[in-house]
């Protein structure tokens, strides 16, 4: 396919929205809600949340290559919405308290994870039939990332809305989430015209997929997405922790996050704007570069400096842009133009996988880190590992991250894509 009006390329992102608004209270909510609301203990949570965290990241290989077969994205997308909705009602209204509810919580998760990585993946791979040039599968990305961010926007602040206590306010909200949401999303989805990309010529293996990630541009691009894909989890798994022990503020980290994804939607257009000049892979390196740049200012600041923060915020936000929308379009660039888009969806499970394991990875080294050297929690005395941990090494990864891309350009005939 090699375009989409503005009203179609809006229905196809608009499915961003609701996938966004109902996976953020998973990540952000669940912790917080099952320990303070329904007596579960803190260590049960978390053997919970990883045993249905890995189980998620493993499977989403094996989805792509199912959606690749099925060759129906759109039917995944409504099914998965749907699954994202049944589990979201069944994670926020547990029947029992204490120790049964963190059974509970594990089994709920299972079908809220399946099907928000089913749609997601799924919504990737349709994205990936658009467009006929670079220019124009930027476009697409960054209309998808616009409305995933104005979806976590709602999602974090629509519950003190509809309740004043936390769990109540969950569990409304996850049940006009399942009567909106997939009634929505296919509506929208019948907005999108058909494509008509060829069929894949063998059976699609993520096996094939993950080969294809060994070799040039695939495996330097792979590789600048993980590692600044931990420039970017490190600091989001570090993010409360410093807002309390170095800015001395805890109760404005909500705040913080707020305008950090609030600049980041509003970044988004100067993004598409500028990889349309000087193409995806040198506008996705400005934005790390910048990234770095106002970030590492964070370094200099202490107790009580809320307003330089939340510049930083702001100006780091605004950069996140470049890091949401343009590496996905740089996959399809590599996809299209060597003809492997009737399989984009084993690719982007692959890449999911990536996604994920990155979050994994940045808690896994980032949180033993500060704790090593002797960062403890509460305790604003020990915080300059913390500090150095959030701000520096971040900062150093994206320096990484940026240098890899160069790899990823190569000689091409003349007429070939951008």
């Amino acid at each position: 396919m090699t375009g989409l009006s503005r009203g179609a390329l809006a229905a196809y992102a608009v499915v961003a929205l609701p996938l966004a608004a109902g996976a953020l209270p998973l990540y952000i909510h669940v912790a917080s809600i099952y320990s303070d609301s329904f007596g579960a203990q803190l260590a049960g949570i978390g053997i919970a949340l990883l045993v249905a965290r890995a189980a998620d990241a493993l499977v989403d290989p094996w989805l792509g290559i199912l959606i690749d077969r099925l060759r129906r994205p759109r039917l995944v997308i409504v099914a998965g919405v749907s699954l994202l909705a049944l589990g979201l009602v069944l994670v926020f209204h547990p029947p029992w308290q204490g120790t049964a509810a963190i059974a509970w919580l594990m089994l709920s998760l299972l079908p809220a994870y399946l099907g928000y990585s089913s749609a997601a993946i799924a919504h990737l791979a349709l994205g990936a039939t658009f467009g006929a040039t670079s220019a124009d599968r930027a476009r697409v990305a960054v209309w998808r990332e616009v409305f995933g961010l104005v979806g976590i926007l709602l999602a974090s602040a629509a519950p003190q809305f509809v309740a004043s206590n936390p769990a109540a306010a969950l569990a409304q909200s996850s049940v006009a989430f399942a009567i909106v949401a997939p009634a929505g999303v296919a509506v929208a989805l019948l907005a999108v015209p058909s494509s008509h990309g060829a069929a894949p010529a063998a059976r699609p293996s993520w096996a094939d997929a993950l080969r294809q990630f060994a070799r040039a541009p695939f495996a330097p691009l792979l590789a600048a997405f993980v590692v600044n894909g931990i420039a970017n989890a490190l600091p989001a798994t570090l993010a409360l922790l410093f807002v309390a022990d170095v800015l001395g503020a805890p109760q404005f980290g909500g705040q913080f996050l707020l305008a950090y994804f609030a600049g980041g939607a509003i970044g988004l257009p100067a993004w598409l704007a500028l990889a349309r000049r000087l193409g995806s892979v040198r506008a996705w390196q400005l934005s790390m570069l910048f990234g770095a740049a106002a970030f590492v200012g964070a370094t200099a600041l202490g107790s009580g400096d809320l307003l330089p923060f939340l510049a930083v915020c702001v100006v780091s936000g605004l950069m996140l842009g470049g890091d949401l929308a343009l590496p996905a379009a740089l996959l399809t660039d590599a996809l299209r133009e060597r003809g492997h888009e009737a399989t984009a969806a084993s690719y982007f499970g692959v890449w999911t996988l990536s996604a994920k394991l990155t979050l994994a990875a940045a808690a896994g080294i980032g949180l033993p880190l500060v704790s090593a050297l002797g960062y403890v929690p509460g305790q604003p005395a020990t915080a300059v590992p913390l500090q150095l941990a959030y701000c520096l090494i971040p900062c150093a990864l994206k320096l990484v991250a940026a240098g890899l891309l160069p790899l990823t350009i190569r000689p091409r005939p003349q007429g070939a894509l951008p």
